[in-house]
């Protein structure tokens, strides 16, 4: 199929295929995932230690007194002997923030198109190739993100330093309501004309990690983009709208359904994640080789239309591979060189209940009780019969989710496993502080937790073992060819697959059994 002629229609039908026949090209989405994990891990980690400076200087206990008798001034002179330490913390923890982010979208956006070219030059995409196109095109890929973002938040910037600066100055000289009508209007406008300028420069933009997995690197790769843009405007502007229909149209129909009370936030998000944006950017990557008129192309997969196929090719794929997990579930639950993962996995986890027991009692108890919480209050919803199985697979499916890339994340160097272990058991901790009746807590955990928190600790397990095959590879250079890391990786996505039943069974006892039995324990 000559791509400079070809419709929207068979491109998109070719992006489908592309990625229905390739399931390397969902892997970089895996990635994504992870890499979320590792960021949020930073946050996490940042606010924990300053949680712990301030249970170690009485500040939590001196918040909570202030929230109870209403004298809040003072705090600042409570809070003043560690605000340079807390500072210290935001700053640092921004900076690793951001350098993060920046690098490790380098990696993933080598990762997804390069990969994609790959696929689409070749025909075909391994697990190898994904790893491949990391280590030859993170660096210039990083510059190139650095500058794409940069580029996209600059007129946001641009507005939101004057306004703030007029906001302080019009605050000092106590203006007349008509006075501040007018700058609120003022802001208003050049709010809407720089997120304008933003949408304009994202559109602009929008090729520039393809040019950039091509070669065009940093400013090169907007220039290129840029003329990709002018060449292809009308294909463009229906990607960018087709796009923009199709999140919008996911997102309005689960708030509509959340409305009438059925729930299935989780299903929109992997339908988003797992087939529409890796579709969605073969896709693109396939318009910006039609505007940059590449000659040479492998023949393309033309199959029946994307609806006629993906609901079927989805259900008949999710249960093969669920049940490919379940064996694999059970050879790493078996073998007992496993048990080190699953013990380190136990024991992080509890020590994060530990801390978080006792940070609770160290303030954060108090704050809760002094913001109005009373011990036994549940906050139970009445939920109508007919949304409760839609609630039960919204549940499951977000659990599932977030122990897919918490074990993935193990490829970040094995910390955010941890983070995340640890912050899931700081949360139980401090619950079970707050409750401060065992009973009740649990039996609001208990009847699910059974099924979900083995669960999460598996995955956490399987996450700790893809680490410690990460960093055997990276130590020997073999990254990219190395089997025993590749082969870490499937199993470990089929591990967590081969939890969906466990989660399904958890999300139903939470959504079915739990409020009964909280309530038969005294919940309200």
């Amino acid at each position: 199929m000559p791509i400079k002629q070809a419709s929207l229609e068979s491109l998109f039908n070719v992006s489908y295929w592309l990625w229905r026949l390739n399931p390397s090209s969902t892997l970089p989405v895996m990635l994504a995932s992870a890499v979320e994990v590792l960021k949020q891990s930073i946050i996490v980690a940042a606010l924990m230690v300053s949680l712990m400076q301030l249970a170690s200087a009485g500040i939590l206990m001196a918040v909570a007194e202030s929230i109870r008798t209403g004298e809040f001034s003072r705090l600042v002179y409570v809070i003043s002997p560690v605000f340079p330490t807390l500072l210290t913390i935001i700053v640092v923890s921004t900076f690793v923030f951001l350098s993060a982010s920046i690098i490790s979208g380098g990696f993933l956006n080598s990762a997804e198109y390069g990969s994609y070219l790959r696929l689409l030059r070749e025909g075909r995409l391994s697990t190898g190739d994904v790893f491949e196109e990391m280590r030859l095109k993170w660096f210039k890929m990083a510059w190139t993100v650095l500058v794409v973002e940069t580029l996209k938040l600059l007129p946001l910037l641009a507005a939101l330093v004057p306004i703030l600066l007029d906001a302080f100055s019009l605050v000092s000289t106590s203006p007349d309501p008509l006075a501040l009508l007018n700058r609120l209007s003022l802001w208003l406008g050049l709010g809407v004309f720089a997120l304008i300028l933003t949408m304009v420069l994202t559109v602009l933009t929008v090729y520039a990690y393809p040019a950039a997995a091509s070669g065009a690197y940093g400013f090169s790769s907007v220039r290129r983009s840029v003329r990709t843009c002018l060449s292809l405007p009308a294909n463009t502007l229906a990607y960018c709208i087709l796009r923009a229909l199709s999140t919008l149209l996911v997102s309005t129909v689960a708030f509509l359904a959340g409305l009438l009370g059925v729930q299935f936030s989780s299903i929109a998000t992997l339908t988003l994640s797992f087939i529409m944006t890796p579709v969605f950017h073969i896709f693109k990557t396939m318009l910006f080789l039609k505007g940059v008129s590449e000659p040479s192309f492998t023949p393309l997969p033309l199959g029946p239309p994307v609806l006629n196929d993906v609901f079927k090719h989805v259900l008949k794929t999710g249960f093969e591979k669920v049940g490919k997990g379940l064996s694999e579930l059970a050879g790493f639950l078996s073998q007992p060189r496993n048990m080190v993962f699953h013990l380190s996995s136990t024991l992080v986890f509890m020590l994060g209940v530990i801390l978080g027991k006792q940070l609770s009692s160290s303030g954060i108890r108090q704050i809760v009780y002094a913001l109005g919480y009373v011990p036994g209050r549940g906050g139970l919803l009445v939920e109508a019969a007919y949304s409760l199985p839609f609630l039960a697979v919204d549940i499951s499916f977000h659990n599932w989710q977030v122990s897919l890339a918490t074990a993935v994340s193990g490829i970040m160097f094995i910390a955010p496993v941890f983070v995340t272990l640890v912050f899931n058991g700081f949360i139980l901790g401090v619950v079970q502080d707050i409750v401060q009746n065992l009973t009740m807590f649990l039996a609001a955990i208990l009847p699910h937790g059974v099924v979900e928190l083995p669960a999460f600790l598996i995955a956490g397990s399987a996450g700790l073992r893809l680490g410690m095959e990460f960093l055997k590879a990276l130590k020997t250079g073999s990254l990219c060819s190395d089997p025993g890391f590749q082969n870490a990786l499937r199993r470990t996505i089929y591990i967590i697959l081969g939890l969906v039943p466990f989660f399904i069974v958890a999300g139903v006892i939470e959504a079915f059994v739990t409020p009964f039995i909280m309530r038969l324990y005294g919940w309200f």
